[in-house]
């Protein structure tokens, strides 16, 4: 059994290190490549949790199942549609479900749409922001009774993972 000498330390570290530095020596170059945007559509199942003032505590959050769709065109712009079903754990009924529309750049979309409250059996619409892993909501019902929401969900932002590398000229 060999033991390892200070010396043999030493040596063991400067042969990473330079290996290191010819590695990112040899990407530079492929990292230096302009940067262009290439249209795309995309369609992605995510979930959440959602508060609306009012109506859901802290500790009991409304469960979400989301499908977004949207496309992001060669200008970064997003553009699409949000389709989201509630379900209340503390009332353990449906809540709601909503569909909007969604425009803007990647780190900030706005969003509006319509949707239907089967707990309290009313149509409702909604405005908000939406951005990487958060939404922020204005929602009034047919009541016209106003509430505010806030979600975290596993979506992140459509547009960030359009940017590819430019053909070498």
């Amino acid at each position: 059994m060999q033991t390892s000498t200070p010396k043999t330390a030493l040596k063991a570290v400067r042969l990473s290190l330079l290996s290191l530095a010819l590695v990112a020596a040899a990407a530079l170059p492929l990292a230096a490549q302009s940067q262009t945007y290439s249209s795309r559509d995309e369609s992605v199942g995510y979930v959440g949790l959602q508060w609306l003032s009012g109506e859901t505590r802290f500790s009991r959050p409304n469960v979400l199942l989301g499908f977004r769709q949207t496309r992001t065109d060669i200008d970064n712009r997003v553009t699409g549609g949000d389709l989201t079903f509630a379900y209340s754990t503390e009332k353990g009924v449906a809540d709601a479900v909503r569909l909007g529309y969604l425009d803007g750049k990647c780190n900030l979309l706005g969003t509006v749409g319509f949707g239907y409250s089967m707990r309290k059996d009313k149509a409702l619409g909604f405005f908000g922001a939406v951005g990487s892993y958060a939404k922020i909501t204005g929602e009034v019902d047919g009541t016209g009774t106003f509430a505010g929401g806030f979600e975290l969900n596993t979506q992140v932002c459509a547009g960030d993972r359009n940017l590819v590398a430019a053909a070498p000229v």
